[in-house]
Formats: structure tokens, sequence, C-alpha cells
């Protein structure tokens, strides 16, 4: 009987005893019962345990069957991205004592956590996860949510085998929020694995066209994007990015711009248009925040296609790098440090450095956080550098890593 869940929930916040709640009204045996549930009551005894406990039952009864509602906004606000309208709710939300209930707090948590993870405030949900790691007796829909929370968690981490292996324990039949293809998309795109990254990228497209979030449509259609642009057969005249950018600048989503422009910009390095290369990037890093990992990025991408342009003063490009170590510092970014160190370096014609630092400091960083495309690059750098100075041995470390990928179990004679 809900009366029983709310009295006893009130009666407990107000630390009051069983007894005390029934002087006068019934026994304490009785609002044992009432709580549980195990007796028929009457409304004129809910009404005076209502009125003991300074609370309207009717009033908090329509509460507590909006709160699943309420909920359920707040967690499609988070989906979609609607940060001021997120915050709102999270606000009513907190202002709603029941919300405390246990059989709704769960709930909260839950959708509290991905709250958090939607601002980039890791350590608040990290605390939340450590908490719901606990539970027991879990629902099949709270399992998955679960799962998602902790996959999102991981891809913020750079774990992105730990995401993929949460994602993929998600069954859709207890948890029907298809945001998740996109999290695998991009778990699949962070590990150069393209063929899969845009195989769920669209499908988390279709799901953001089905639920009209022109936000999240441009954030899968530039993930998939970016796996065509990747391919070496692709034409570079037949970009979609200007659409993107376009719709990006008519809607306000300045961050999406950011990573529109960024993307462009790298793309640009590839087909070696350094001039375009580096519009973008300064483009990207004149939208976000100096103190974002998308800035510092661009930032990166900027020193490198000025470098390739070669028009720059070696004192000017170092005051970038510097500028560039300081920043990532700032915001403890290991994979950019390693970068502009990298670039400090070869500003400085400082090969042996170079080389030292990168198989001592940037590469173990790269293979123990799963960064393919790093990770393969610098190996064939590591390769030809030992091979160039006649260490075999330890050129063939780095052929090995090489080898591995491409072994197949064909069975030829």
């Amino acid at each position: 009987m809900l009366e029983g869940q709310i009295i006893k929930f009130y009666r407990e916040r107000q630390s009051m005893m069983q007894k005390d709640l029934g002087v006068g009204i019934c026994s304490s045996t009785h609002i044992s019962k009432i709580e549980r549930g195990l007796t028929e009551v009457s409304k004129e005894t809910i009404d005076f345990l209502s009125k003991r406990l300074c609370i309207d039952m009717e009033t908090e009864i329509e509460t507590y069957i909006g709160l699943d509602s309420l909920l359920k906004k707040w967690h499609d606000s988070i989906i979609l991205k609607l940060k001021s309208k997120a915050k709102i709710i999270k606000e009513q939300l907190e202002a709603i004592p029941l919300l405390q209930m246990p059989v709704i707090y769960r709930s909260y948590m839950l959708v509290l956590a991905r709250y958090y993870l939607l601002l980039g405030q890791a350590h608040q949900a990290t605390s939340l996860i450590v908490e719901m790691d606990k539970w027991s007796n879990l629902s099949p829909y709270e399992k998955n949510m679960l799962l998602h929370i902790k996959g999102i968690y991981a891809l913020i981490n750079k774990e992105y085998y730990k995401a993929i292996s949460y994602f993929q324990g998600i069954d859709l039949t207890y948890y029907n929020n298809q945001e998740y293809y996109y999290h695998l998309a991009f778990a699949y795109h962070s590990l150069n694995s393209r063929v899969l990254a845009y195989y769920f990228a669209e499908k988390s497209l279709r799901f953001f066209t089905e639920v009209r979030s022109l936000t999240r449509m441009i954030e899968a259609e530039m993930l998939m994007l970016i796996q065509v642009e990747r391919d070496e057969c692709s034409d570079p005249k037949d970009t979609e990015y200007q659409r993107l950018i376009e719709m990006t600048e008519n809607i306000g989503l300045d961050h999406q711009r950011a990573l529109l422009s960024h993307n462009l910009a790298y793309q640009k390095v590839r087909q070696g248009n350094y001039d375009k290369a580096c519009e973008y990037y300064k483009k990207s890093m004149d939208i976000e925040d100096p103190h974002t990992a998308l800035h510092i990025a661009s930032l990166e991408g900027y020193i490198n296609a000025l470098a390739k342009q070669g028009l720059k003063s070696s004192e000017e490009m170092l005051q970038l790098v510097e500028k560039g170590i300081a920043l990532s510092e700032e915001i403890t970014d290991p994979i950019y440090k390693h970068f502009f160190y990298l670039h400090k370096y070869n500003l400085q014609n400082e090969k042996e450095l170079y080389y030292h630092y990168l198989e001592k400091e940037a590469f173990p960083y790269y293979q123990k956080m799963a960064h393919v495309r790093l990770f393969e690059h610098y190996a064939i750098k590591l390769f030809d550098y030992h091979m160039e100075k006649g260490n075999v041995e330890e050129a063939n470390q780095y052929a090995v890593y090489l080898v591995e990928k491409y072994r197949r179990n064909d069975k030829f004679a």
C-alpha cells in the first residue's frame, strides 16, 4: 500500500518511533502493519497519521506518481544533451522529499550519474558508480542502465576495450535506450575499427532521427563522416563537413561546430592543404575555451599544420608548444602533453631526445591506453629509427606489434 510506504518514509525522516506516531490513533503493531501494507486501514486513520506527520496524503501520492515521469523527462533531456533543461529538472526533483524513498532513490542515482557524466564531472560520477556497484537485487532495467553508465565512464577514461565490454552486455529488451549505439560507435572509432564505428554510428543516427534531436544527429553523422574520410579511396572534394558546420551555426551548437572544424582541419592536413588546415584549427580554437581538451587538441593540430607549412619561425612555434604543454598539464591530459613535447624536440632539432622521449614516455602511454592509431604510427617510427641505427633487435620489438595485427588464421599451403 503506497500510503503505508509514504507514512514510513516521513516517520523515519522525522526520527519518530512507531509508538509515538500511533499515540491516540492506533497501536505501534498496527502502524508496522500499515507501513508494510499488511492490513486494511481506514481513510480516517490515514488522515490522523498524515496530520501528525504534517503531510497531505493526496498531494504526496500525486507527487509520488509524478516522480517516475519527471525522472524519465530528466533522463531524456540528458540523452538529447539539453543541459539547461536537465539542470532545471534536477532542481525540481531535489525539492521533492519523496525522492529519497528507497523505491525511487535507485532510479534517481542512476540518472544523476548520467547527469554528472554529461557535464564532464567524472569525480562525482565515480563516487556514485562505486556506491551503485554495491547494490544487490538489481532489476533488469537497473542492471542495463548501470552497464551503460560504466561504459560511458570507461570512454571518458579512454578505456575503450572495457567500454565495449560494458556496452555489449546491454539488453535493449529491458533498457530501451538506443543512444548507447553512439557510445559503442565512438569506442570502436577510438580503436580505429572503422567498419564497426560506422555501423553503430548509423544505428544511432536512426534513433536520434526518430527522437528528432538535431544535436545528436549531427554528432552521429560526424562520426560516420570521419570513418568515410579516412578511407584512402574517398574523394577529398566530396565532403559533408560544410553542410554540418552550417547546421551547427544555424542552431547555435558551438561545441559541435568546433569539433567539426577540428575534424575538417585534420582532413585538410591529410590532403596536404596546410593553409586551410591552419584556418580550420584556428576556428576551432576560437570557439572552445582554452581549458578544454578540444581546444588543446586543435592547438596541437594547428602546430602540426604550421610545422608542415613552414612559414613561422622556430621561436614562434616554440611559444605555441610551451602554451600547449602548460594547458595540457593544467587539465591533466597526458595524450597531448606527449604530443607537445615531441613537437618541442622536433623544433629544437633534438632527434635523439625526440626518440628517447617517444620510446620511454609517449609510446608506453599510448600502448597502455590502447590508442591504436597512435600506437601503430609510432611503432613504425621507432622501427625505422632503430633500423637506421642498426639496432635490429630493438627494431624487431616494434615489428612484432605490427605483424601481430595482420596475423591471419588462413590455412594456405
